[in-house]
């Protein structure tokens, strides 16, 4: 009767064993696949942040390009103001030297 009960417990205690066995098997794939879950993931972020790095600079870059462009816009501002002054200026010579000289001709 003992060897009964004793072959019944071996045989639970194999059984035990090969079911612990596969979950450790289940458990390292497990860990494997979460593994490569976190490189994967590793891999995203860098790469997120390689893409945030160039969209920073390629606003640094445009806003270094509004901002010339609103010199060259200020410059040009200011050459017309300049031109506008200087036609104005010899338009009003112009009429001033015309009248004078039909002022000296009716004279």
């Amino acid at each position: 009767m003992i060897d009964i009960i004793i072959a019944r417990l071996i045989a639970n205690d194999l059984v035990s064993g090969d079911v612990c066995k596969e979950e450790i098997k289940l458990v390292r794939s497990n860990l494997d696949l979460t593994k490569k879950e976190v490189v994967l993931k590793d891999s995203i972020i860098n790469t997120l942040g390689k893409q945030k790095e160039a969209l920073n600079l390629i606003i640094t870059k445009k806003d270094e390009m509004f901002i010339k462009q609103e010199e060259i816009s200020n410059t040009y501002k200011k050459e017309l103001s300049k031109q506008k002054r200087t036609t104005f200026l010899y338009k009003f010579l112009s009429v001033l030297g015309l009248l004078s000289t039909t002022y000296f001709i009716i004279k």
